[in-house]
């Protein structure tokens, strides 16, 4: 089973190109434009981990993350234009485990996704998308 994850970010351009990337790489991908999609989404959907702008339209995102962790014990990474050395602070206080500053470099962000969902995770995911037939 592929690992399930929510990103939650409010430029729809970029929301749809990094769910493109993430599930031809393997991944469940959940989609939310804000803050309290994500919140209606997460308590439907079973999440292994969050992909979170902070500037969201509806509400401020380290804000929604400690909710998400709060109530369903979510694990996330900040993904922003924000990144600045107290702004890290913030995220890392939030209880994010990394954070990866816009505009994103697709490779960082697989191997951070990678990390924090663990080594088992990351076999399941390269056997769906890379390991041949058999």
């Amino acid at each position: 089973m592929s690992a399930r994850i929510l990103i939650v970010e409010d430029d729809t351009d970029g929301l749809r190109a990094l769910a493109a990337l993430l599930r031809f790489d393997g991944y469940e991908v959940h989609t939310a434009d804000g803050y309290q999609s994500a919140i209606e989404i997460a308590k439907k959907e079973p999440i292994d981990l969050v992909l979170c702008d902070i500037g969201l339209w509806d509400g401020d995102g380290c804000d929604l993350f400690l909710e998400l962790k709060r109530k369903f014990g979510l694990d996330g990474i900040a993904v922003t234009g924000f990144g600045a050395e107290d702004d890290v602070h913030r995220f890392m206080e939030a209880g994010f485990k990394s954070h990866v500053p816009k505009p994103v470099v697709f490779a960082d962000l697989l191997h951070l996704i990678r990390k924090a969902l663990g080594e088992k995770q990351l076999i399941v995911a390269q056997s769906n998308v890379y390991a041949p037939s058999l």
